[in-house]
Protein backbone atom coordinates (compact mmCIF):
# COMPACT_ATOMS: atom_id res chain seq x y z
CA UNK A 1 0.00 0.00 0.00
CA UNK A 2 1.37 3.24 -1.27
CA UNK A 3 0.21 5.46 2.06
CA UNK A 4 1.55 6.13 4.94
CA UNK A 5 -1.70 6.39 6.94
CA UNK A 6 -2.92 3.65 8.40
CA UNK A 7 -6.56 4.95 8.97
CA UNK A 8 -7.41 3.75 5.57
CA UNK A 9 -6.18 0.33 6.11
CA UNK A 10 -7.38 -3.09 7.98
CA UNK A 11 -5.93 -6.34 7.83
CA UNK A 12 -8.48 -9.18 8.30
CA UNK A 13 -5.91 -11.78 9.05
CA UNK A 14 -4.66 -9.76 11.94
CA UNK A 15 -5.68 -10.02 15.49
CA UNK A 16 -8.34 -7.52 15.76
CA UNK A 17 -9.64 -8.65 12.28
CA UNK A 18 -12.99 -7.08 10.32
CA UNK A 19 -15.25 -5.54 12.63
CA UNK A 20 -18.73 -4.69 11.18
CA UNK A 21 -19.53 -2.13 14.35
CA UNK A 22 -16.64 -0.45 13.80
CA UNK A 23 -16.95 -0.50 10.19
CA UNK A 24 -19.99 1.40 10.64
CA UNK A 25 -19.02 3.60 13.05
CA UNK A 26 -15.66 5.07 11.67
CA UNK A 27 -16.08 4.12 7.52
CA UNK A 28 -19.20 3.73 6.58
CA UNK A 29 -20.09 6.94 4.23
CA UNK A 30 -17.24 8.53 5.79
CA UNK A 31 -13.89 7.30 4.62
CA UNK A 32 -12.83 4.55 2.12
CA UNK A 33 -10.95 1.89 3.81
CA UNK A 34 -8.74 -1.28 2.07
CA UNK A 35 -10.01 -4.19 3.89
CA UNK A 36 -6.80 -6.81 3.22
CA UNK A 37 -8.03 -10.61 3.01
CA UNK A 38 -11.37 -9.77 3.77
CA UNK A 39 -12.28 -13.44 2.32
CA UNK A 40 -9.58 -15.89 2.53
CA UNK A 41 -8.61 -18.34 -0.21
CA UNK A 42 -11.32 -16.20 -2.15
CA UNK A 43 -12.13 -18.38 -4.98
CA UNK A 44 -14.03 -17.07 -8.58
CA UNK A 45 -18.01 -18.35 -8.27
CA UNK A 46 -17.83 -17.04 -12.23
CA UNK A 47 -15.30 -16.36 -15.14
CA UNK A 48 -14.92 -14.16 -18.03
CA UNK A 49 -16.72 -16.73 -19.86
CA UNK A 50 -19.88 -17.17 -18.05
CA UNK A 51 -19.66 -13.34 -18.36
CA UNK A 52 -19.45 -13.23 -21.72
CA UNK A 53 -22.36 -15.63 -22.33
CA UNK A 54 -24.52 -13.01 -19.47
CA UNK A 55 -23.44 -10.21 -21.71
CA UNK A 56 -24.56 -11.48 -25.17
CA UNK A 57 -28.22 -11.53 -23.19
CA UNK A 58 -30.81 -9.01 -23.96
CA UNK A 59 -31.76 -8.40 -20.56
CA UNK A 60 -28.73 -8.13 -19.37
CA UNK A 61 -27.07 -4.76 -18.10
CA UNK A 62 -24.07 -4.87 -20.08
CA UNK A 63 -20.95 -2.91 -21.74
CA UNK A 64 -17.80 -3.14 -23.14
CA UNK A 65 -15.24 0.25 -22.34
CA UNK A 66 -12.12 0.14 -23.74
CA UNK A 67 -9.49 2.41 -24.59
CA UNK A 68 -7.55 1.91 -28.17
CA UNK A 69 -4.28 4.42 -28.27
CA UNK A 70 -5.79 6.92 -25.77
CA UNK A 71 -9.28 6.65 -27.46
CA UNK A 72 -12.13 5.96 -25.10
CA UNK A 73 -15.05 3.33 -26.86
CA UNK A 74 -17.77 1.93 -25.37
CA UNK A 75 -20.17 -0.70 -26.67
CA UNK A 76 -23.60 -1.09 -25.06
CA UNK A 77 -25.09 -4.70 -25.01
CA UNK A 78 -25.69 -7.09 -25.86
CA UNK A 79 -22.50 -7.92 -27.19
CA UNK A 80 -22.79 -9.84 -30.17
CA UNK A 81 -18.90 -9.44 -31.72
CA UNK A 82 -16.67 -9.60 -28.63
CA UNK A 83 -13.60 -9.29 -31.81
CA UNK A 84 -14.87 -5.86 -32.47
CA UNK A 85 -15.83 -4.78 -28.89
CA UNK A 86 -12.84 -5.81 -27.25
CA UNK A 87 -9.88 -3.85 -28.54
CA UNK A 88 -6.88 -2.21 -26.83
CA UNK A 89 -7.37 -2.79 -23.62
CA UNK A 90 -10.42 -3.60 -22.51
CA UNK A 91 -13.06 -4.38 -19.73
CA UNK A 92 -16.74 -6.01 -19.62
CA UNK A 93 -18.63 -5.30 -17.15
CA UNK A 94 -21.65 -6.86 -16.40
CA UNK A 95 -24.92 -5.24 -13.77
CA UNK A 96 -26.87 -7.56 -11.65
CA UNK A 97 -25.30 -10.44 -11.89
CA UNK A 98 -26.12 -11.54 -8.59
CA UNK A 99 -30.26 -12.07 -10.11
CA UNK A 100 -29.12 -14.64 -12.82
CA UNK A 101 -26.22 -16.46 -10.91
CA UNK A 102 -26.85 -17.98 -7.70
CA UNK A 103 -23.16 -19.11 -7.16
CA UNK A 104 -22.21 -15.35 -6.49
CA UNK A 105 -24.38 -15.05 -3.43
CA UNK A 106 -21.54 -15.94 -1.52
CA UNK A 107 -19.98 -13.05 -1.94
CA UNK A 108 -22.65 -10.86 -0.90
CA UNK A 109 -23.62 -12.33 2.30
CA UNK A 110 -20.36 -10.40 4.29
CA UNK A 111 -22.19 -7.78 3.72
CA UNK A 112 -25.21 -8.08 5.26
CA UNK A 113 -24.71 -5.73 7.90
CA UNK A 114 -26.16 -3.52 5.61
CA UNK A 115 -29.71 -3.56 5.69
CA UNK A 116 -30.99 -5.47 2.27
CA UNK A 117 -33.44 -2.68 1.23
CA UNK A 118 -30.09 -0.74 0.72
CA UNK A 119 -28.07 -2.76 -1.41
CA UNK A 120 -28.41 -2.40 -5.54
CA UNK A 121 -26.75 -5.12 -6.97
CA UNK A 122 -23.61 -7.07 -7.95
CA UNK A 123 -21.86 -5.76 -10.86
CA UNK A 124 -19.13 -7.82 -11.98
CA UNK A 125 -16.56 -6.75 -14.40
CA UNK A 126 -13.60 -8.52 -16.59
CA UNK A 127 -10.67 -6.47 -17.47
CA UNK A 128 -7.43 -7.08 -19.63
CA UNK A 129 -3.99 -5.89 -18.26
CA UNK A 130 -3.55 -1.68 -18.07
CA UNK A 131 -7.69 -1.61 -18.88
CA UNK A 132 -10.15 0.32 -16.81
CA UNK A 133 -13.01 3.00 -17.05
CA UNK A 134 -11.38 6.32 -15.70
CA UNK A 135 -10.65 8.45 -12.83
CA UNK A 136 -14.85 8.87 -11.78
CA UNK A 137 -16.92 9.51 -9.07
CA UNK A 138 -19.77 7.23 -7.87
CA UNK A 139 -22.87 8.85 -5.66
CA UNK A 140 -23.32 5.40 -3.88
CA UNK A 141 -21.06 3.35 -1.56
CA UNK A 142 -19.43 0.59 -3.09
CA UNK A 143 -17.49 -2.71 -2.01
CA UNK A 144 -14.84 -3.16 -4.46
CA UNK A 145 -13.99 -7.50 -4.30
CA UNK A 146 -11.17 -8.37 -5.75
CA UNK A 147 -10.96 -11.64 -7.77
CA UNK A 148 -8.44 -13.60 -9.55
CA UNK A 149 -5.56 -11.39 -10.79
CA UNK A 150 -4.23 -7.76 -9.48
CA UNK A 151 -5.36 -4.44 -9.68
CA UNK A 152 -4.39 -0.44 -8.62
CA UNK A 153 -7.10 0.93 -7.08
CA UNK A 154 -5.95 5.22 -6.56
CA UNK A 155 -8.77 6.67 -3.74
CA UNK A 156 -8.94 10.32 -3.24
CA UNK A 157 -10.67 13.18 -1.28
CA UNK A 158 -13.77 14.64 -1.96
CA UNK A 159 -13.27 17.91 -3.71
CA UNK A 160 -14.37 20.08 -7.03
CA UNK A 161 -13.76 18.01 -9.57
CA UNK A 162 -13.74 19.00 -13.31
CA UNK A 163 -15.60 16.65 -15.53
CA UNK A 164 -14.67 15.28 -18.70
CA UNK A 165 -16.44 13.28 -21.16
CA UNK A 166 -14.24 11.00 -23.79
CA UNK A 167 -17.14 9.35 -24.74
CA UNK A 168 -20.83 10.35 -24.97
CA UNK A 169 -21.23 7.45 -22.53
CA UNK A 170 -18.16 8.05 -20.62
CA UNK A 171 -18.40 10.62 -17.32
CA UNK A 172 -14.85 10.80 -16.15
CA UNK A 173 -12.70 13.71 -13.83
CA UNK A 174 -9.01 15.17 -14.60
CA UNK A 175 -6.67 14.00 -12.03
CA UNK A 176 -6.86 13.40 -8.43
CA UNK A 177 -4.53 13.52 -5.56
CA UNK A 178 -4.87 9.62 -3.96
CA UNK A 179 -4.66 9.11 -0.43
CA UNK A 180 -5.22 5.32 -1.26
CA UNK A 181 -2.94 3.95 -4.01
CA UNK A 182 -2.73 0.26 -3.48
CA UNK A 183 -2.79 -3.28 -5.68
CA UNK A 184 -5.11 -5.67 -4.16
CA UNK A 185 -4.71 -9.21 -4.81
CA UNK A 186 -7.74 -12.01 -4.41
CA UNK A 187 -9.82 -11.75 -1.47
CA UNK A 188 -8.80 -8.04 -0.87
CA UNK A 189 -11.97 -5.28 -0.49
CA UNK A 190 -11.72 -1.76 -1.11
CA UNK A 191 -14.59 0.11 0.38
CA UNK A 192 -15.70 3.55 -1.21
CA UNK A 193 -18.33 6.13 0.09
CA UNK A 194 -20.29 8.42 -2.92
CA UNK A 195 -18.27 11.18 -3.58
CA UNK A 196 -14.29 9.96 -3.08
CA UNK A 197 -12.88 9.91 -7.09
CA UNK A 198 -11.13 6.52 -7.77
CA UNK A 199 -9.87 4.57 -10.17
CA UNK A 200 -9.04 1.10 -10.72
CA UNK A 201 -6.11 -0.06 -13.63
CA UNK A 202 -5.67 -3.77 -13.79
CA UNK A 203 -2.23 -5.21 -13.39
CA UNK A 204 -3.02 -8.27 -14.99
CA UNK A 205 -6.11 -9.95 -15.99
CA UNK A 206 -8.50 -9.28 -13.58
CA UNK A 207 -11.95 -9.81 -11.99
CA UNK A 208 -13.43 -7.68 -9.94
CA UNK A 209 -17.40 -7.98 -7.81
CA UNK A 210 -18.74 -4.44 -7.02
CA UNK A 211 -20.97 -4.67 -4.44
CA UNK A 212 -23.15 -1.10 -5.44
CA UNK A 213 -25.80 0.40 -2.63
CA UNK A 214 -28.66 2.84 -3.76
CA UNK A 215 -29.67 5.81 -1.84
CA UNK A 216 -32.89 7.33 -3.02
CA UNK A 217 -32.57 11.21 -3.96
CA UNK A 218 -35.75 13.50 -2.81
CA UNK A 219 -36.91 13.36 -6.88
CA UNK A 220 -36.85 9.64 -6.45
CA UNK A 221 -39.04 9.40 -2.79
CA UNK A 222 -40.94 12.37 -4.30
CA UNK A 223 -41.98 9.84 -7.42
CA UNK A 224 -43.28 7.44 -5.13
CA UNK A 225 -44.89 9.88 -3.65
CA UNK A 226 -46.69 10.82 -6.75
CA UNK A 227 -47.27 7.46 -7.85
CA UNK A 228 -49.15 6.83 -4.43
CA UNK A 229 -51.05 10.26 -4.97
CA UNK A 230 -52.12 9.29 -8.62
CA UNK A 231 -53.85 6.33 -7.01
CA UNK A 232 -55.81 8.60 -4.98
CA UNK A 233 -54.56 7.76 -1.81
CA UNK A 234 -54.29 10.80 0.63
CA UNK A 235 -54.66 13.09 -2.62
CA UNK A 236 -56.66 15.72 -0.66
CA UNK A 237 -57.65 19.46 -1.80
CA UNK A 238 -56.74 22.41 -0.70
CA UNK A 239 -59.09 23.99 2.10
CA UNK A 240 -59.59 27.58 3.63
CA UNK A 241 -62.54 27.55 5.50
CA UNK A 242 -62.57 30.21 8.28
CA UNK A 243 -60.33 32.25 5.90
CA UNK A 244 -60.31 36.85 6.82
CA UNK A 245 -60.77 39.11 4.37
CA UNK A 246 -57.43 40.13 2.80
CA UNK A 247 -56.56 43.89 1.66
CA UNK A 248 -54.25 42.88 -1.21
CA UNK A 249 -55.53 39.90 -3.30
CA UNK A 250 -52.07 40.07 -5.20
CA UNK A 251 -50.04 39.18 -1.62
CA UNK A 252 -49.78 35.20 -1.40
CA UNK A 253 -49.67 35.20 2.65
CA UNK A 254 -47.06 32.85 4.87
CA UNK A 255 -50.30 31.37 6.26
CA UNK A 256 -51.17 29.89 2.64
CA UNK A 257 -48.06 28.71 1.77
CA UNK A 258 -47.58 26.97 5.27
CA UNK A 259 -50.87 25.49 4.67
CA UNK A 260 -49.94 23.77 1.13
CA UNK A 261 -46.77 22.75 2.92
CA UNK A 262 -48.95 20.94 5.76
CA UNK A 263 -51.67 19.51 2.95
CA UNK A 264 -47.65 17.76 1.70
CA UNK A 265 -46.26 17.00 5.04
CA UNK A 266 -49.35 15.17 6.06
CA UNK A 267 -49.98 13.06 3.06
CA UNK A 268 -46.18 11.68 3.59
CA UNK A 269 -46.88 11.10 7.34
CA UNK A 270 -50.09 9.23 6.80
CA UNK A 271 -49.47 5.41 6.13
CA UNK A 272 -50.61 5.06 2.84
CA UNK A 273 -46.84 7.04 1.86
CA UNK A 274 -45.48 4.58 4.39
CA UNK A 275 -46.68 1.60 2.34
CA UNK A 276 -45.54 3.55 -1.20
CA UNK A 277 -42.02 3.85 0.06
CA UNK A 278 -41.58 0.24 1.49
CA UNK A 279 -43.23 -0.76 -1.81
CA UNK A 280 -40.46 1.01 -3.94
CA UNK A 281 -37.71 0.05 -1.14
CA UNK A 282 -38.22 -3.54 -2.17
CA UNK A 283 -38.19 -3.01 -6.02
CA UNK A 284 -35.00 -4.75 -7.04
CA UNK A 285 -36.34 -5.30 -10.97
CA UNK A 286 -35.85 -9.08 -10.74
CA UNK A 287 -36.96 -10.40 -13.38
CA UNK A 288 -39.87 -12.68 -13.23
CA UNK A 289 -40.12 -15.89 -14.44
CA UNK A 290 -43.34 -17.15 -14.00
CA UNK A 291 -44.41 -20.77 -13.93
CA UNK A 292 -45.75 -22.14 -17.43
CA UNK A 293 -47.73 -24.23 -15.58
CA UNK A 294 -48.63 -22.63 -12.33
CA UNK A 295 -49.30 -24.44 -9.26
CA UNK A 296 -51.71 -24.31 -6.79
CA UNK A 297 -51.49 -23.92 -2.53
CA UNK A 298 -52.88 -27.57 -2.33
CA UNK A 299 -49.36 -28.83 -4.09
CA UNK A 300 -47.10 -26.49 -2.09
CA UNK A 301 -48.97 -27.48 0.76
CA UNK A 302 -48.34 -30.93 -0.40
CA UNK A 303 -45.14 -30.39 -1.32
CA UNK A 304 -43.40 -29.31 2.25
CA UNK A 305 -45.55 -31.97 3.75
CA UNK A 306 -43.85 -34.20 1.90
CA UNK A 307 -40.58 -32.69 2.79
CA UNK A 308 -39.35 -30.67 -0.18
CA UNK A 309 -37.71 -27.71 0.63
CA UNK A 310 -38.14 -23.95 -1.12
CA UNK A 311 -35.80 -21.19 -1.44
CA UNK A 312 -35.60 -17.62 -3.32
CA UNK A 313 -34.54 -17.37 -6.94
CA UNK A 314 -31.28 -15.22 -7.53
CA UNK A 315 -31.15 -11.78 -6.49
CA UNK A 316 -34.34 -12.13 -4.53
CA UNK A 317 -33.61 -10.50 -0.97
CA UNK A 318 -36.99 -9.93 0.98
CA UNK A 319 -37.83 -7.15 3.03
CA UNK A 320 -39.82 -7.82 6.49
CA UNK A 321 -42.03 -5.14 8.15
CA UNK A 322 -42.73 -6.77 12.10
CA UNK A 323 -45.40 -4.87 12.99
CA UNK A 324 -43.40 -2.47 15.25
CA UNK A 325 -43.24 1.59 15.65
CA UNK A 326 -46.35 2.06 13.26
CA UNK A 327 -44.90 -0.30 10.50
CA UNK A 328 -47.34 -2.74 8.73
CA UNK A 329 -46.85 -6.21 9.18
CA UNK A 330 -45.94 -7.15 6.15
CA UNK A 331 -43.41 -8.80 3.55
CA UNK A 332 -42.55 -7.14 0.23
CA UNK A 333 -40.77 -8.43 -2.54
CA UNK A 334 -39.84 -6.79 -5.81
CA UNK A 335 -42.60 -3.65 -4.83
CA UNK A 336 -45.46 -6.28 -4.04
CA UNK A 337 -46.67 -6.48 -0.44
CA UNK A 338 -48.07 -9.41 1.50
CA UNK A 339 -49.35 -8.77 4.68
CA UNK A 340 -49.89 -11.33 7.48
CA UNK A 341 -51.41 -11.58 10.98
CA UNK A 342 -48.81 -11.94 14.17
CA UNK A 343 -49.14 -15.96 14.51
CA UNK A 344 -47.77 -16.38 10.79
CA UNK A 345 -44.36 -14.27 11.96
CA UNK A 346 -41.83 -17.31 12.47
CA UNK A 347 -42.62 -18.16 8.81
CA UNK A 348 -42.15 -14.98 6.83
CA UNK A 349 -39.55 -14.36 9.40
CA UNK A 350 -38.04 -17.78 7.56
CA UNK A 351 -38.89 -16.58 3.95
CA UNK A 352 -37.18 -13.17 4.41
CA UNK A 353 -34.24 -14.65 5.73
CA UNK A 354 -33.68 -16.19 2.26
CA UNK A 355 -32.81 -19.54 4.13
CA UNK A 356 -33.90 -22.91 2.68
CA UNK A 357 -37.56 -23.34 3.51
CA UNK A 358 -39.56 -26.69 4.57
CA UNK A 359 -41.59 -28.32 6.82
CA UNK A 360 -39.23 -28.11 9.98
CA UNK A 361 -38.21 -24.34 9.85
CA UNK A 362 -41.38 -23.86 12.08
CA UNK A 363 -42.99 -25.08 15.29
CA UNK A 364 -46.73 -24.24 14.00
CA UNK A 365 -48.08 -25.51 10.87
CA UNK A 366 -47.92 -23.04 7.89
CA UNK A 367 -51.37 -21.22 7.46
CA UNK A 368 -53.26 -20.62 4.66
CA UNK A 369 -52.17 -17.08 4.26
CA UNK A 370 -48.99 -17.89 4.74
CA UNK A 371 -49.49 -21.17 1.85
CA UNK A 372 -51.25 -18.54 -0.50
CA UNK A 373 -48.41 -15.83 0.00
CA UNK A 374 -45.56 -18.64 -1.16
CA UNK A 375 -47.70 -20.04 -3.85
CA UNK A 376 -48.00 -16.65 -5.10
CA UNK A 377 -44.01 -16.31 -4.69
CA UNK A 378 -43.33 -19.70 -6.74
CA UNK A 379 -45.95 -18.70 -9.57
CA UNK A 380 -44.28 -15.58 -10.21
CA UNK A 381 -40.54 -17.17 -10.35
CA UNK A 382 -39.26 -15.01 -6.72
CA UNK A 383 -38.78 -18.69 -5.31
CA UNK A 384 -38.49 -22.23 -5.82
CA UNK A 385 -38.20 -25.67 -4.97
CA UNK A 386 -34.45 -26.34 -3.72
CA UNK A 387 -32.68 -29.18 -4.64
CA UNK A 388 -29.86 -28.85 -2.41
Amino acid sequence: MRTNDTSYFIDAQTGKGFDADTFLKHYWQQKPVVIKQFFTDFDDPIDENDLAGLAQESEVDARVISNVQGNWHVEQGPITDFDHACQGKWTLLVQGVDKYVPDVAPILSPFSFVPHWRLDDLMVSFATNGAGVGAHIDQYDVFLVQGKGKRRWRVGQPGDYKEVFPHPKLRQIERFTPVIDVVVEPGDVIYVPPGWPHDGETVEDSLTYSVGYRAPDNLQLAESLAMMLDKGAHNYRFTDIGRTHQNNPALVSTSDIAALKQQLIDAINGEDFTLALLEAMSEQGIPEYPLDNEVNLEQVSNDLAAGMSFAPAPGVRALLCDGKRGLPRALYVNGSQFTFAKNDQEWFEVLASGSILNATCCQDAPSFTFLETLTTLINNGYWEWFEG
